[in-house]
């Protein structure tokens, strides 16, 4: 899910929250915008560059390897850790930092379930062929055509097609 999906949906339960959280409902916001730094760090300490513009490239490329290492406070170790410490000390602030990150994961989760579902779909009405350059292939990859506007339309299957590495690669390219 990009990033700006990820603000406008943590946006919009920030102020169904407001009501309730009050003052402290820019917590879980922060949270959940916040947690994806882990990527950014990871990408600095091994490509060994501040670069953001290098960060945003890398994670942008045709199909960005989904290693653990990069996503440290997205692991359910760390977040368990997190529900003990906030249980065991009653702190209201861990707490809505908890939620904050859990909201985060959550929305990966349904992100990574549809994209899953689309491309098992889409790869079986392509019948492992690249629509691109016509070669049979066994590892389709899922590329977005059109990002849509409204979230809700977001998992159309129009707005994708299955490519072969070399294709999708070109395609990103352009």
């Amino acid at each position: 899910m990009r990033v700006q999906e990820h603000f406008a949906l943590s946006t919009a339960a920030t102020l169904v929250s407001l009501p309730l959280l009050k003052k402290d409902a820019w917590i879980p916001f922060a949270a959940s915008i916040l947690i994806d730094v882990d990527h950014y760090l990871w990408h600095a300490v091994i490509h060994h560059t501040w670069s953001l513009r290098s960060a945003v490239r890398y994670f942008g490329q045709a199909d960005p390897p989904q290693l653990p290492e990069a996503r440290l406070l997205h692991n359910p170790v760390l977040l368990g850790l997190l529900l003990f410490l906030a249980a065991r000390l009653r702190s209201r602030l861990l707490v809505l930092i908890l939620a904050g990150l859990l909201f985060h994961v959550s929305l990966d989760a349904i992100h990574v379930t549809q994209m899953g579902l689309l491309k098992r779909n889409l790869r079986k009405q392509a019948d492992d062929i690249c629509p691109q350059c016509g070669g049979r292939f066994d590892a389709l990859q899922l590329h977005t055509v059109h990002f849509a506007r409204n979230l809700l339309d977001r998992y159309n299957p129009e707005h994708f097609i299955v490519l072969c590495p070399d294709c999708h690669e070109r395609a990103h390219a352009q």
